[in-house]
């Protein structure tokens, strides 16, 4: 019975990798419509994991070109992390100017900084802990985010998928809450606005958890895809379905 349910596996790998194979073939030659892609995720969410693993090179390789055919600007890894460090740098330093002058509104600049570096700083490292790796760094908007090997990321066991997203809801408000903790009590206006700032983007995340948790795939133009909370609870939610 093993053994024909391996080979059973086997069989709707191969399918799968002929699958792959004819949207890059679409993909190459520029006539590629959405949906078979989506659909090809779908069943290969169902298959054992030794079974996605023997894919992810593939599903690495096709999620880059149709994530790059939007004509997204890119930067390579390495120089999107080296900019995030820099920042997070220059958000430390703005920290001490702003004790050093008592300025409230350093203090709120420094908090804004680290509330954008800390959230693909930390996701990127839970990734590379828990295997998932980074390809390259793109430009949503003014925001920068990482794009991940989708193939590791699809390997990966559920729980691994829904902490590295859950990871991603935490670097934000503890950029925050860092600086509230290192400004000295006089600057009661920074703090303020800081915990503001924590509550909102605090707010945000778990109100895209639920949302996605409860069936809400978009609010409005945003999709419950596009924030890590919301992310995590579709995982949540697609295993609690299984």
């Amino acid at each position: 019975m093993v053994d024909a349910l391996v080979a059973i596996d086997s069989v709707a790998r191969e399918q799968l990798r002929d699958r792959i194979a004819e949207v890059e073939r679409q993909l190459d030659a520029k006539v590629y419509r959405p949906g078979p892609w989506n659909k090809l995720l779908k069943d290969a969410r169902a298959l054992p994991r030794e079974e996605r693993e023997a894919l992810k090179e593939e599903f690495s390789r096709v999620s880059s070109k149709l994530h790059r055919r939007e004509g997204r600007r890119t930067l390579t890894l390495m120089a999107g992390l080296a900019a995030e460090v820099a920042l997070t740098v220059v958000g430390g330093v703005l920290i001490v100017l702003a004790i050093h002058n008592h300025s409230n509104l350093l203090a709120i600049v420094a908090a804004g900084v680290w509330m954008m570096t800390f959230q693909p700083l930390v996701k990127i490292g839970f990734g590379y802990a828990l295997g998932i790796e980074y390809e390259y760094a793109y430009f949503y908007g003014v925001e920068p985010r990482f794009k991940m090997r989708f193939g590791d990321y699809l390997a990966a066991p559920r729980w691994a998928r829904i902490l590295l997203h859950l990871s991603g809801t935490v670097g934000s408000p503890l950029g925050v809450w860092i600086v509230i903790v290192c400004l000295p009590t006089d600057l009661k206006i920074g703090i303020d606005v800081c915990w503001a700032m924590f509550v909102l983007v605090a707010a945000v995340n778990v109100f895209s958890f639920f949302a996605a948790l409860f069936g809400l795939s978009r609010v409005g133009r945003f999709k419950a895809s596009y924030s890590s909370g919301g992310s995590a609870a579709l995982e949540l939610r697609e295993a609690l379905e299984i």
